[in-house]
């Protein structure tokens, strides 16, 4: 995550998504929320973050995006008008519901060297305390939401490398498992193939990795593709997985998202 992306069309679709997953309707058992940010520093290469044209007041905006939810909508909307794009304003807006815990702390190799094993073991060694921090931080909480700059780990970008910190690991996710929590992972697509056939792919490598059958993924479908991998707990696994089939279902999210198991 950067905070450049605070209140684009991609960042649109995170919060309805774990608002859906943890909170259901009324009459229904409420998920307390950690969110993991691994929030990097802002890059300016490309015009990504820019994409907030879905936030001009017109009437084709007004149905396809703030009929689902106005107050997330107009939050977000206030949010870039007053120049706040920051991650630690979206607990000022209570986007996400009440008492959600935020690990707020960047991952970031910025000024570390990256030439020599005794470096490279430095990196390791202070992303394993940034990981530590986040356990503790959200220990308690019913799901975890991670929230990597690209999504899943690539077989190119070992964990101490420049970029490394764009994505989470595996072995960062299992003790989250371990403990019995359910898992929400953004993954951001990329142009290697179909979505679908990358969706089903790291579906398998999550199940293989965790031992878990009952992994599902939600793509949102505005903007450029992004998926969310649900990885219930044992306890959650029939509640999230008819949480996320009814935001399938409903309108106006069922033009957003779609659901792969």
């Amino acid at each position: 995550m950067q905070n450049r992306y605070v209140g684009d069309i991609g960042d649109f679709g995170k919060y309805p998504l774990l608002k859906s997953l943890c909170m259901g309707n009324s009459t229904e058992l409420k998920l307390s929320l950690g969110v993991v940010w691994y929030l990097v520093p802002d890059e300016n290469h490309n015009d990504d973050g820019k994409h907030i044209r879905y936030l001009e007041q017109t009437s084709t905006n007004l149905a396809r995006f703030r009929s689902g939810d106005p107050a997330l909508y107009d939050s977000l909307s206030e949010i870039i008008k007053a120049d706040k794009r920051d991650v630690s304003i979206i607990k000022d807006f209570s986007v996400l519901p009440a008492k959600t815990v935020f690990y707020e702390t960047p991952l970031s190799y910025e000024g570390t060297q990256n030439n020599s094993p005794a470096a490279r073991n430095d990196r390791i060694s202070y992303r394993n305390r940034w990981c530590s921090k986040a356990l503790e931080a959200t220990l308690g909480c019913d799901v975890i939401f991670v929230d990597p700059d690209n999504g899943l780990e690539v077989k190119s970008v070992k964990s101490h490398q420049k970029t490394a910190p764009k994505y989470t690991y595996f072995e960062e996710l299992v003790p989250f498992v371990k403990r019995g929590q359910s898992l929400v992972i953004y993954h951001h697509l990329c142009r290697s193939g179909p979505a679908e056939m990358q969706v089903k792919e790291r579906l398998d490598q999550l199940k293989e990795r965790f031992g878990i059958d009952n992994i599902y993924a939600l793509l949102y479908k505005r903007g450029t593709l992004r998926a969310f991998f649900i990885v219930p707990s044992s306890e959650h696994i029939e509640l999230l997985k008819s949480r996320g089939i009814r935001l399938t279902e409903s309108l106006p999210w069922n033009e957003h998202f779609s659901l792969f198991a």
